[in-house]
């Protein structure tokens, strides 16, 4: 047992299913307006969200002077997007190196495959510390999560 409440465990599994999302950032250009962009996704074995991103993106240039970044992701399937299991998970950004990028990468190349080819130009994963993400299961089935809880502090 892991002693994370039912919603934090929802939003761990939306991340570790998902295969994109819309990434915010603090935009450069106009300055300080959010900035949307498709990304792929996947996650460290600690549960944090990881980006696979281009180093010529707009959105890679903003995280590199702002890491604050909100990520949504969706329970994929469903009729009605707006009925469907969905977190906004806001938090800081940072470029994965060493062991941890080589053993993400390649959990990540096992969801994206499509994606190998890409780390031999400019893409790199970069994994996000949640500071909160804001859980919707639903209509009238809301709630915010905190960071903490989205994290195996043990492994990270």
């Amino acid at each position: 047992m892991s002693g994370r409440s039912e919603r934090a465990e929802a939003v761990r599994a939306l991340v570790k299913q998902a295969r994109h999302g819309l990434m915010s950032t603090v935009g450069l250009e106009p300055a300080g307006f959010p900035y949307g962009s498709l990304v792929q996704v996947g996650s460290t074995r600690a549960g944090e969200p990881v980006i696979f991103v281009s180093g010529l993106a707009q959105h890679t240039k903003n995280l590199k002077k702002d890491p604050r970044v909100c990520l949504l992701v969706q329970a994929a399937g469903g009729s009605d997007p707006m009925q469907t299991a969905r977190a906004s998970i806001i938090g800081t950004v940072r470029l994965l190196e060493g062991e941890l990028e080589a053993e993400t990468r390649d959990s990540f190349l096992t969801t994206h495959p499509e994606a190998a080819s890409f780390f031999e130009l400019d893409f790199a994963l970069w994994a996000i510390k949640p500071e909160e993400a804001r859980y919707v299961g639903g209509f009238g089935a809301a709630a915010w999560v905190s960071g903490s809880e989205l994290v195996d502090a043990a492994v990270a």
